[in-house]
């Protein structure tokens, strides 16, 4: 589950990103807006969004003020710049700042999806953008995202429909048929995708053996650990490792495997 703070002056603005965030993604979670860069700032120390979403011309000071604060606060935060400034000194400081996307206003809103779908993918979370055929109820989204926090905080445990049943008090059968029609994917396919990408990250940024990697993200078998990356990724453990060592995640990157 991925935080998102929009940070605009404009209540209309931050209703209708709201909606439509919540229409298109089922693993994003966004936050109360701010509206003042005090707002913005004790938004972002108290509740620690990973994505942000920015209206620069649209708050008292400098946007890009407020977006460099913000940063110093959370290092790792994907930024979303929101703007009607179609220059060149604006973009290229937005690519200085090393922001995800640079969105013009009027928003395109195929634009903003694409454009949140690689903050979540740069993060090394599973996207789950458009899965849905209908619009979820209330209730459908907040059992859902129950599941997706408990896969999250417990991927590394022993996890099964019966885990997951129990936790939610419903039944087995109901909750992997739910799983699926909400979610776009089996469960254990979506437990193997969120395990496979923190496997990923940890291969690229830490010094651990893919023994210890095996165990952090739930394989005790690290063979067959091997053989399930290479099997999602294209390549070994090892492989991945050494192509891919002390780099980040593409923010480009549009899919996690075939």
């Amino acid at each position: 589950m991925c935080r998102l703070l929009i940070v605009s002056n404009d209540p209309n603005e931050q209703r209708i990103l709201q909606q439509s965030i919540n229409d298109s993604f089922m693993n994003i979670k966004v936050l109360p807006p701010a509206e003042t860069e005090q707002e913005a700032l004790a938004i972002a120390e108290k509740l620690l969004p990973e994505i942000l979403l920015i209206a620069i011309d649209h708050l008292d000071i400098d946007g890009f003020i407020v977006k460099r604060k913000i940063v110093q606060q959370l290092p790792n935060i994907k930024v979303i710049i929101m703007t009607e400034r179609d220059n060149f000194q604006s973009i290229h400081q937005a690519l200085r700042c090393g922001v995800i996307d640079y969105l013009l206003t009027p928003i395109d809103f195929n634009e903003l999806k694409f454009a949140i779908d690689r903050c979540v993918k740069s993060l090394n979370q599973v996207s789950l953008m458009d899965v849905l055929n209908n619009k979820p109820t209330v209730l459908a989204k907040e059992q859902i995202n129950t599941i997706l926090d408990y896969i999250h905080e417990h991927y590394d445990e022993e996890i099964n429909l019966t885990t997951l049943a129990d936790i939610m008090h419903l039944n087995r059968h109901y909750v992997s048929r739910f799983f699926k029609e909400a979610v776009g994917m089996n469960f254990i396919d979506y437990l193997t995708a969120y395990r496979i990408e923190k496997a990923k990250q940890l291969l690229m940024k830490t010094e651990e053996s893919i023994t210890e990697i095996s165990g952090t993200v739930g394989y005790i078998d690290s063979t067959y650990f091997s053989k399930l990356f290479k099997k999602k990724v294209g390549q070994s453990p090892h492989q991945f490792r050494k192509q891919y060592r002390g780099e980040h995640t593409p923010a480009d990157l549009r899919v996690i495997y075939n």
